[in-house]
């Protein structure tokens, strides 16, 4: 199955949306993770150390462009309206290789 990046841009101040949304948000990346599909996933700091994030991205293998798409779509932060908007776009792996 082809990679694609999955690229969650953060509303300002996200914080308390965030925090309401993660746990569903989490539980969707990891049935990608037991699917053996994800390949990496976590949040954008503005800056280490701090809380306050800018966005999210995510690895992982879906069928084609609009499944990955339409995955993105339903992602809880998008439902939360944590992000204001998603780029997904297809992703080549060069490093590491696994094969």
């Amino acid at each position: 199955m082809p990679l694609f990046a999955i690229i969650g841009h953060d509303v300002a101040d996200s914080g308390d949306k965030r925090s309401k949304a993660r746990a569903e948000h989490l539980a969707r990346l990891h049935e990608l993770l037991a699917e053996n599909r994800l390949v990496i996933a976590g949040p954008t700091p503005i800056e280490h150390g701090q809380s306050q994030m800018s966005g999210s991205l995510i690895v992982a293998s879906f069928d084609d462009l609009h499944s990955a798409k339409a995955w993105a779509a339903d992602d809880p932060y998008i439902i939360a309206g944590v992000y204001s908007r998603v780029d997904v776009k297809p992703f080549i792996q060069v490093l590491p290789n696994f094969d």
